[in-house]
C-alpha cells in the first residue's frame, strides 16, 4: 500500500509513506490504489482508497491537504491553501495538525521533515520543477521557518529513472550536461540524480537522504507511470505531517 523511509521513521509523531496501486479498490486502469480522480476515476473509489491509506498510516483523512499542481515552483504553507491555490510544495508545522500531500505518476516526490519533527513538506518536482529548483525553493522556506537544511531528513521515492526519460533537445538543454545522456535517437534525463544534487546542494546531509522505491515507468504491476500508459490511468501520493488519529490523540 505505501512505503516509508528509515531517515523519516526516526522522528516521533511523524506520519509518511509512499503509496503504491496495491490494496485500493479502483478498476481498470485505474487499479487499484488510485490516490486521484484527475483522469477519470470514480471519485468514491479515490475516496476509500484515500481512507484506506489514511487509516493504514494513522492520521484522519480530513486532516490531509493536497493542492493543484501545475509544474511549477510555489511553496504554501498547508493552512494558506485555498479552493483557487495552485503550487508544487506543500509544508506544515507540527502544530497545524496536518497531512500534506502530493500526486504523481513519473515525477519526481520528496518528502522532507526536521530532526526534532517541527516542519513536514511534500514536494512534486517534475521536469520543469526540477529546472526551476522547487527543491530548493523548499528547503530555503522550511529555513525561514527556523529549520536550518542541515537538520532535515529527506526521502526521494518512486519516479521515471534516466533509462525511460526520454525527452526533446530543447529540454535536455535546460539541464547540466551531467544529467544527461545523448547516445541514443533522443536524449534521457535524470530526475533523480538532479533531485538529489539539489537536496545536497541546499545543505541537506547525504547521509540524510534516502530513495524508496524505483523507476515508476519499469514496473506496472507496482506503480503508475503516465509515460507509460498515458492519460485516464491512476496516481501515486506522497504525504506527510503530524496528525494522528482521534485514538492517539
Amino acid at each position: 500500500m505505501f512505503d516509508t523511509a528509515p531517515a523519516l521513521r526516526a522522528i516521533l509523531g511523524l506520519v509518511h509513506g509512499f503509496t503504491d496501486r496495491e490494496g485500493g479498490v479502483s478498476a481498470g486502469r485505474y487499479a487499484s490504489l488510485n490516490m486521484a480522480s484527475k483522469w477519470g476515476d470514480d471519485r468514491d473509489a479515490v475516496a476509500e482508497n484515500r481512507r484506506r491509506v489514511a487509516t493504514a498510516a494513522g492520521f484522519e483523512i480530513g486532516r490531509l491537504r493536497c493542492i493543484r499542481q501545475v509544474h511549477g515552483d510555489a511553496v504554501l504553507h498547508a493552512c494558506a491553501i485555498g479552493n483557487e491555490s495552485t503550487a508544487d510544495a506543500l509544508w506544515c508545522r507540527r502544530e497545524d495538525g496536518l497531512v500534506v500531500g502530493v500526486l504523481t505518476a513519473d515525477c519526481v516526490p520528496v518528502l522532507l521533515a526536521d530532526a526534532a519533527g517541527t516542519v513536514a513538506a511534500a514536494i512534486h518536482s517534475g521536469w520543469r520543477g526540477t529546472v526551476a529548483d522547487i527543491v530548493g525553493r523548499t528547503v530555503r522556506r522550511l529555513a525561514d521557518a527556523g529549520v536550518s537544511p542541515g537538520d532535515l531528513r529527506a526521502a526521494i521515492g518512486p519516479c521515471i529513472e534516466q533509462a525511460a526519460f526520454e525527452v526533446g533537445p530543447e529540454v535536455a538543454a535546460q539541464f547540466e550536461p551531467r544529467y544527461v545522456i545523448s547516445g541514443s535517437a533522443r536524449p534521457h534525463v535524470d530526475l533523480l540524480a538532479a533531485v538529489r544534487d539539489q537536496l545536497e546542494g541546499h545543505g541537506v546531509p547525504p547521509r540524510a537522504i534516502d530513495r524508496i522505491g524505483g523507476c515508476s515507468h519499469a514496473n506496472g504491476t507496482r506503480w503508475f507511470s503516465y509515460r507509460r500508459d498515458g492519460a485516464g490511468i491512476g496516481q501515486m501520493l506522497a504525504f506527510i505531517g503530524f496528525a494522528t488519529t482521534a485514538a492517539e490523540d
